[in-house]
């Protein structure tokens, strides 16, 4: 991945959230039970947060390539097979799952930034570390939600 500055790492986080509250939006038209819905409501509420934090921070204008690269990246690093995939593995069987599943997502966030910063140096390595604090912050919040769920 051939980041290059701090506005192209918030680029590529802002673009892994809008997948985030992609799934989870189709996830609210297509699952009746009320207590999924809340749990999905709650989970989508904290992601269009996140998702705004992240758009704070700013992005640099990137080139239409890097743009397509970049949002290419994203869609297989997080939530990658989108509601399908998160459906195949039972997310949607319960509230817990759904945090559970939720939760995992976050630990695998943290784990791709910090190697995108680990990788990195200046400003793009910086903004990385910066963002995997963030999702280090959401996945309290969802291992939070797990805990008054009785993990």
């Amino acid at each position: 991945m051939n980041i290059q500055s701090a506005g192209e790492a918030v680029f590529l986080a802002c673009e892994m959230e809008k997948q985030a509250v992609r799934l989870y939006e189709r996830a609210l038209m297509i699952f009746p039970d009320e207590n999924m819905q809340q749990a999905v409501r709650e989970i989508l509420a904290e992601e269009k947060s996140h998702l705004a934090q992240f758009e704070q921070l700013g992005q640099a204008a990137c080139s239409f390539e890097q743009a397509q690269l970049l949002s290419a990246k994203a869609a297989k690093t997080l939530n990658a097979g989108g509601l399908m995939a998160a459906q195949r593995k039972g997310a949607f069987e319960t509230p817990k799952a759904l945090f559970s599943h939720a939760a995992q997502e976050e630990k695998n966030a943290i784990q791709t930034y910090t190697s995108f910063a680990d990788a990195l140096t200046g400003e793009a390595a910086e903004a990385f570390r910066h963002i995997a604090r963030e999702e280090e912050r959401h996945l309290a919040e969802f291992e939070g939600y797990l805990s008054a769920l009785g993990k």
